[in-house]
């Protein structure tokens, strides 16, 4: 009978080695595409940089896509369509759509400390970090990491050895916002064009935890919560922090959270696109194929309640569970290698 630390330690040993495996493989990716080990490039980037003659959706199909919206939407919440020309990319020519994102999980508390010692002030957490990655053909891959510095460098290797990079058109960011996040993608990169997109998802909940905070009672916060998406959706950033400066005083019971909330929208309104144009025109406004791969790769099996894990075994875990989901076991079992592609097998929709 396998006992249960024996277990721990079987998927911690082999985890450990899928990831030095991958370590590894992008190392020799990205020296024999000319970058250094942290994703520098020292040879020649044209190629990367290069975009379709059609990068962006026609004018003819945008302006027809948000006079249709127009007509659907209140006076007072009309777009202007010919400002938002040229910032809905065309699906047909992107190089990849990639949704990257931060999971946690409660961390095991240390064997050595002292019985009655205080515990912590905040609660300690273990972190992976999931991409997912979807090229123009509806293929995807799922990645993880133990920190965003890695999967930065991990995911320009995949990018590298699976010939997206040289496809012309953008790389097509969807994240949460976080800073650490967007200076990472911002950093590594920076050669060649690429979109960050704050994905709706994050958005709506962001807004929904910081107002039960902010504001007195649900059908307060629900009404203005109703107000402050429906300006969101529209893109109209300016208009939502108007409206947050405007809340009545005698529904506010933290004006700090507000300022938050205000602060997250400024600091992110260059990644705030108009989401009902791009919802119009079929373009992707959120990263749930990142959630869904959260769930997958790491929520389904260790945020249960009551559990708690050490770093390295929520790491090994959730990159045995990746090697699953992306049908790289079998070549693990028998060579001890990944073929690190697109499994021929399964393809989502073609990019939108």
């Amino acid at each position: 009978m396998v006992t249960a630390r024996t277990m721990a330690n079987l998927v911690e040993r082999e985890g450990e080695a899928i990831a030095a495996c991958v370590k590894n493989k992008a190392k020799t990716i990205l020296k024999s595409h000319e970058f250094t080990e942290a994703g520098v490039p020292t040879g020649e980037t044209a190629a990367y940089r290069r975009l379709a003659d059609e990068s962006v959706l026609s004018k003819e199909i945008v302006s027809q896509a948000g006079e249709e919206l127009n007509q659907v939407l209140g006076k007072e919440r009309q777009i202007d369509v010919e400002a938002l020309q040229g910032t809905c990319e065309n699906p047909a020519s992107v190089k990849a759509l990639i949704s990257v994102d931060d999971v946690l999980c409660k961390k095991q508390k240390e064997s050595g400390r002292k019985k009655g010692s205080p515990s912590p002030k905040k609660k300690e957490r273990v972190k992976n970090t999931v991409a997912h990655i979807q090229s123009g053909k509806g293929e995807t891959y799922m990645l993880t990491t133990a920190t965003i510095a890695q999967m930065m460098i991990v995911l320009l290797a995949f990018l590298l050895s699976n010939g997206l990079m040289i496809l012309p058109g953008n790389l097509v960011f969807f994240t949460d916002g976080a800073q650490d996040l967007l200076l990472a993608i911002q950093k590594v990169f920076a050669f060649l064009p690429f979109k960050i997109i704050l994905d709706w998802y994050h958005l709506d909940k962001k807004c929904q935890q910081r107002l039960s905070m902010a504001v007195k009672g649900k059908q307060i916060r629900n009404k203005i919560l109703e107000e402050l998406l429906a300006w969101l959706w529209i893109g109209k950033v300016d208009m939502a922090i108007a409206y947050l400066r405007g809340l009545d005083p005698n529904d506010v019971k933290d004006t700090e959270q507000i300022e938050k909330l205000i602060g997250y929208f400024s600091r992110n309104v260059c990644f705030i696109p108009c989401y009902a144009l791009r919802h119009q025109l079929g373009l992707r406004v959120s990263s749930n194929p990142v959630e869904k791969a959260n769930d997958l790769l790491v929520s389904n099996r260790q945020k249960h309640h009551g559990m708690s894990w050490s770093a390295s075994g929520s790491s090994s875990l959730a990159t045995l569970t990746s090697l699953r989901r992306n049908e790289e076991h079998m070549n693990w079992l028998r060579y001890h290698d990944i073929r690190f592609t697109f499994s021929q097998q399964k393809q989502a929709k073609p990019a939108a």
